[in-house]
């Protein structure tokens, strides 16, 4: 008794070794993209906004579209939820082959716990979905909270099963036939938990019943898992696959496959001038704003057009206001650091270009890039403050008359 509980200990201690290891990779990778600057513009308004959103949807009446949401889809939307969630991580590693084949007792004490960890982990995640949902599904909806937690059990124990039997399917099948029973798999439990979310309501025993055939599931699952032998490299190349899921995530808007070289850029083909005005301060900001706009800078700056539209457009006064300044502020500080690195080119450093004339380049330059982001979100800020044909007509000017003389001057360098 005592040995068994002695080899517990140890494969416990270097079970929570792995373990750490592993969630301070994950930290390095998020720290390799969420600095100061990102948490202070973007993480924190971005908490503002969705604790007053939340505390909104508790205190004040639902609005039209989310009382008008089939219930339907939240079924779907919880389902989507537990697809593109993390898998099953036992925390083996290239190093241990020799030394887990030869005693399976460790190995199987290292797939259990993972099982569990990752079990439990995707549990929290999911109570914390749900309770994001809280408002909805009891004013929204009215259900009690027996049905609630009836749907969280439901949800964790098919979260459970897909976990289990992806990770299954991936060590026992290859190619496509790894697709193909996966699909069917996601399929199956897919059809199961919209059509028992769509028959809560009607009988709790039958949900309890679903419930408890899903733990059964669960168990067995994990105990095929615990018992395979022979798979290991296989085991492996899945245990990779998730712990360098998030990096791939981050690094996919990063790293993009090589472009194809054209002749003619798609925008400014022909170089026509910009600015009337000829001074060398004037054809160094066109010169910017053509190598930005040609770049792939550009599907960015979309992209937080975008972004930055809905984020005016969506909370209430004065709290878009707000957001509004630190959007343009980031803005800037992101457009006025393409200015100078465009500036350390090799190409421009080879002009004869003094930095007096970089500097008196910097205005031009900033209200050339800020033009038409600082338009469109104001724009949108005019349509949440008054209505869509006003507030587009009063904002746009305003954002020419106002605002853009001045950002051509501030934070230059």
């Amino acid at each position: 008794m005592s040995g068994k509980s002695g080899l517990g200990s140890q494969i416990n201690g270097y079970f929570k070794r792995r373990w750490k290891d592993h969630f301070s990779k994950q930290y390095g990778v998020i720290r390799s993209v969420v600095d100061s600057v990102v948490l202070l513009y973007i993480g924190v308004p971005a908490m503002l906004i969705f604790g007053r959103s939340y505390y909104v949807l508790w205190e004040n009446e639902l609005p039209d579209w989310l009382q008008q949401l089939p219930y339907a889809v939240i079924p779907i939307l919880l389902y989507f939820l537990i697809y593109i969630g993390g898998g099953l991580m036992t925390y083996q590693e290239n190093a241990d082959v020799l030394f887990l084949r030869q005693n399976g007792q460790w190995n199987k004490g290292l797939v259990l716990r993972g099982i569990v960890a990752s079990i439990v982990t995707q549990a929290l995640i999911l109570g914390l979905v749900v309770i994001v949902l809280l408002p909805v599904l009891l004013r929204g909806y009215a259900m009690d909270g027996a049905e609630i937690w009836l749907l969280y059990a439901m949800i964790t124990g098919i979260k459970a099963v897909a976990m289990l039997s992806e990770n299954l399917i991936g060590i026992f099948t290859t190619r496509w036939r790894t697709a193909l029973f996966q699909s069917l798999t996601q399929l199956a439990l897919g059809g199961l938990f919209v059509t028992w979310s769509l028959m809560l309501h009607e009988s709790s025993v039958a949900s309890l019943l679903i419930i408890l055939i899903l733990l059964i599931t669960a168990v067995w699952l994990g105990r095929i898992r615990t018992h395979t032998a022979g798979r290991f490299e296989a085991e492996i190349r899945l245990e990779e696959s998730q712990k360098t899921r998030l990096t791939g995530m981050i690094l996919s808007g990063a790293v993009s496959s090589p472009r194809k070289a054209r002749t003619r850029p798609w925008i400014f083909r022909r170089s026509n001038p910009v600015l009337k005005s000829r001074r060398p301060e004037n054809r160094v900001a066109e010169a910017t704003l053509k190598s930005f706009y040609r770049g792939r800078e550009l599907v960015v700056y979309i992209q937080f057009i975008g972004v930055g539209i809905t984020a005016v457009a969506a909370p209430p006064f004065p709290a878009n206001i707000i957001v509004f300044i630190l959007l343009m502020f980031l803005l800037h500080y992101w457009l006025n650091g393409y200015r100078m690195y465009f500036m350390e080119r090799d190409l421009i450093a080879m002009l004869p270009m003094s930095p007096e004339l970089k500097l008196r380049s910097a205005a031009p330059s900033n209200r050339l890039l800020l033009l038409p982001g600082v338009v469109l979100i104001s724009a949108g800020l005019g349509v949440s403050l008054f209505d869509a044909v006003w507030g587009i007509a009063l904002a746009v000017p305003a954002a020419f008359v106002l605002f853009m003389p001045y950002l051509g001057k501030v934070l230059q360098r």
